[in-house]
């Protein structure tokens, strides 16, 4: 009997996914971004989402990720250049900050937009944060660092309607990051899923 219970008990958190270990946020910069303001997105995200942030060497942009008509860094290339980074053996996240600007190419409509930051899907495992649309305020690198983890979380945009939720789409504005607060609203902290 007690068999059989194990063997149900392991073939139900194999169905819902359970995880073998904690999922650990790996944390980078690229060249230029200081290491207060990476001490300060590590607590930040520590202190948030609750996990281990571990710390990783400080990267070079490579130059082909560099866009030659914008002259900023491709937010896909930086990404997978992320992925590369993080150990074979975990199931953990990446995230990485840099003072360099980043685009998305999204099509026709919007083939160079520049962007706070990306993660590369909803439950992904990297996602980059730029400082360069910031315009040097802490606030808004520790607020993006926190959306941008949030997504690698699985969160998508808040649909509460609540301005003040960390998770709602800045769409490359300031002013919305600066409305948001450190925190989830009640119907994104319920889709948290790690």
């Amino acid at each position: 009997m007690l068999v059989r219970l194990l063997l149900t008990a392991l073939l139900l958190g194999a169905a819902t996914g359970c995880r073998r270990g904690p999922e650990v946020v790996y944390l980078t910069a690229f060249e230029g971004v200081t290491p207060a303001q990476v001490t300060m997105v590590q607590r930040a995200i520590g202190a948030f989402y609750g996990r281990s942030v571990r710390l990783l060497p400080v990267q070079r942009h490579r130059p082909a990720s560099l866009c030659p008509v914008r002259h900023r860094h491709r937010a896909r290339l930086v990404l997978e250049q992320l992925q590369a980074l993080l150990p074979d053996s975990t199931d953990g996240k990446i995230l990485a900050l840099t003072t360099r600007d980043v685009e998305i190419e999204e099509g026709p409509r919007r083939p160079h937009w520049g962007v706070f930051g990306l993660a590369n899907e909803l439950g992904g495992n990297a996602g980059v944060v730029s400082t360069f649309r910031l315009q040097g305020r802490a606030d808004r690198l520790r607020k993006v660092s926190l959306h941008e983890i949030g997504h690698l979380l699985s969160l998508p945009h808040c649909r509460s309607g609540l301005a003040t939720c960390v998770m709602q789409d800045a769409r490359g504005r300031g002013a919305t990051v600066d409305r948001t607060r450190a925190r989830l609203c009640a119907d994104c902290r319920a889709r948290l899923a790690w």
